[in-house]
């Protein structure tokens, strides 16, 4: 319900007050100083789309789409009751939300790998022993398919001498048969050893980010060291 106005005269309506956006926040208290708005517990003030300030025992239906003030009873600012928000500014909200909790994720997970980094190794050298250990597997892997495919190609030599018996005629079948199981080996020994070799890249790159990672940890803990004892040697 609105604050009435007094009427132009006797018999003639009684309107709501409307008060024009050119006026300042001082009409609004003029209004809370009469005694039957003062012994009213809160007063609702907000502007339309039309630049119109409503001044109301509650929220103004007309404000609906629109920031709300709250008054006390002696005129101050009691909260602002925020306009809902558009459909745009819902979906703008969902997605600062969804980023600020990704975000979130990404450091709860960061610490985690830090923590368990501290956890399993004890310098730098460290790392760079276990990377190695690490490394030496795989290369024993690719000696091992270098021996072989060694030992295919000889005896791929060998089939091709014997297949000079039988220059311009068809290979037996069997002797065929040797060329496609030798060539075959050779096949498999070769993506053995690129296996291997495309291992020992992604460990290198692991253990390169491990350890860049481990002297960042190192220097924060040695910065935060020096700054207690500034802070130490301050307050003696």
């Amino acid at each position: 319900m609105s604050p009435q106005c007094p009427g132009p005269g006797p018999g003639r309506a009684r309107l709501p007050c409307r008060v024009p956006a050119c006026c300042t926040l001082l009409a609004v208290l003029a209004l809370l100083s009469c005694p039957a708005v003062r012994a009213q517990t809160q007063m609702y003030v907000c502007t339309d789309r039309t630049g119109h300030t409503h001044a109301e025992r509650y929220p103004p239906p007309e404000c609906k789409d629109r920031d709300v003030r709250e008054l006390n009873p002696d005129g101050s600012l009691k909260r602002v009751i925020a306009a809902p928000l558009t459909k745009e500014q819902r979906k703008k909200r969902e997605e600062e939300e969804e980023v600020r909790l990704r975000e979130e994720e990404q450091e709860r997970a960061q610490l985690h790998r830090d923590r368990a980094l501290l956890e399993t190794y004890g310098s730098v050298d460290e790392i760079d022993s276990a990377r190695r250990r690490d490394l030496a597997g795989r290369q024993m892997l690719i000696d091992r398919a270098d021996q072989r495919i060694a030992q295919y190609e000889r005896e791929r030599k060998r089939l091709e001498d014997e297949a000079e018996f039988y220059q311009h005629r068809e290979l037996p079948a069997d002797l065929r048969d040797k060329f496609a199981a030798n060539k075959a080996l050779v096949q498999q020994q070769e993506k053995t050893r690129a296996d291997a070799q495309l291992e020992m890249q992604k460990i290198n790159e692991r253990y390169d980010t491990e350890k860049h990672r481990y002297q960042e940890l190192e220097d924060m803990a040695r910065k935060a060291a020096e700054e207690r004892e500034r802070e130490a040697a301050q307050q003696q």
